[in-house]
């Protein structure tokens, strides 16, 4: 499409939505057209000048664009300026779906890093088809939710090298070195409280998939591993969220013929010693589902969010730079009883704050796919995708390119 702009990032005046303009500003791409969308033209203009500081070509070459994301007109009027849209502008229950549907509307292709499901969900039941008709990719939860699980599952290469489905695999975060924003926890308790989803569906594995497979309900419940170095495993706050989009990849690559196979399983973790893998299992079991209800509760979900620390906060640059995470994938394949068995074992790993240092970069890179690479995307037919199922290995080998993340299976 010729567009005015190749991106724009809405949200840009936000925590993690100027830490997305401040990485997109370093890569001094020349070719890239973008600008910046926010509300205030005065706080735009003060990200502007941060940008300037790690490429004085922004002066002259970055546009400030105004929109709310309340005011339908301004959004189209930017959407249809542009190729692609960044969205850090959460939380995506509250604010998320105006944006979305002026991409539908207008044939933008989206990005954005949520993890709230519900809205997921709802965006799917809604748009997946008019984008699918009209080619229009949009790909939610391109950050620490939940490209490392989602791209870490669809690198094991047990189909392409030993020709076998995937049974199962099971992934545990055996390092997560990071803080948390404001906006995260804004987020949460307002994906937590939003009434359109019922217990159920929060509990169904299989709330985005379009087909169902053999996995059951989750369970709260602490187990030790071998293959994770006998650590004790428990529950995953970013588990809820993973997994279903993993088994949407599933399904989705399934309607494509590319599944991972039938009897697909997918299982997520959190590895500790035995004391805080027991004190957050006991937390989980008596209190979560309190706190659940609670946050259904208008005053009492107000004062949770009163609380907690408001849109806009983060960790410190130096928090940022210093954090790191870890991810282990265990993959086994569908043999026959006498077969020798077929496992593989992945690593995802990164080097920075995993919300705040990287979160930004697989934002960015997600888009960038779509920017330079649209023809080659396995997603490029349109709809409400996956990082998998949109970017496969191009987004892949964008983020291994220069070591920042490691991506790696072997057999074992």
């Amino acid at each position: 499409m010729s567009r005015e702009y190749d991106l724009v990032v809405f949200g840009a005046t936000g925590f993690t939505g100027s830490l997305v303009c401040e990485y997109i500003a370093q890569l001094k791409d020349r070719d890239l057209r973008w600008a910046m969308v926010g509300r205030n033209n005065k706080k735009l203009q003060e990200v502007k000048a941060r940008l300037v500081s790690y490429d004085a070509e922004c002066e002259h070459r970055l546009n400030l664009l105004t929109a709310d994301s309340g005011d339908r007109e301004a959004l189209d009027q930017v959407v249809r300026k542009t190729r692609v849209v960044i969205s850090t502008v959460g939380p995506f229950t509250k604010y998320g779906t105006p944006l979305i549907d002026a991409c539908v509307e207008n044939k933008t292709h989206y990005v954005d890093i949520t993890g709230e499901f519900n809205w997921v969900k709802s965006i799917i039941d809604k748009y997946q088809d008019k984008a699918r008709q009209d080619g229009t990719m949009i790909v939610p939860s391109c950050g620490f939710d939940s490209i490392p699980s989602d791209l870490g599952t669809f690198m094991q290469h047990i189909r392409k090298k030993h020709g076998l489905s995937v049974a199962s695999v099971k992934a545990s975060v055996i390092e997560a070195n990071g803080g948390v924003s404001g906006g995260t926890c804004q987020s949460l308790v307002e994906a937590m409280s939003d009434s359109s989803t019922t217990m159920a569906q929060t509990l169904d594995p299989y709330l985005l998939a379009p087909v169902r497979g053999t996995d059951k309900q989750p369970s709260v419940v602490m187990r030790k591993d071998k293959d994770f170095g006998q650590r004790w495993q428990a529950f995953w706050v970013m588990a809820p969220t993973n997994e279903k989009v993993v088994r949407r990849s599933w399904a989705l690559l399934t309607q494509r013929g590319q599944g991972y196979g039938q009897l697909f399983r997918y299982k997520e973790t959190l590895s500790l010693p035995f004391l805080p893998a027991f004190a957050l299992t006991a937390v989980m079991v008596f209190f979560g589902p309190l706190f659940a209800l609670m946050l259904r509760v208008g005053f009492l979900r107000r004062v949770i969010q009163k609380v907690l620390p408001g849109s806009g906060q983060g960790p410190s640059r130096e928090a940022r730079e210093n954090g790191s995470y870890e991810l282990q994938f265990y993959a086994t394949a569908e043999t026959e009883p006498y077969d020798h068995p077929v496992r593989v074992h992945g690593i995802v790993k990164g080097f920075k704050d995993p919300g705040y240092g990287d979160t930004c970069r697989m934002l960015a890179e997600s888009a960038l796919c779509i920017v330079k690479s649209h023809d080659a995307l396995p997603g490029k037919e349109g709809g409400i995708l996956t990082p998998a199922t949109a970017f496969g290995d191009v987004l892949l080998d964008r983020l291994r390119a220069d070591g920042k993340m490691v991506f790696e299976a072997r057999d074992l």
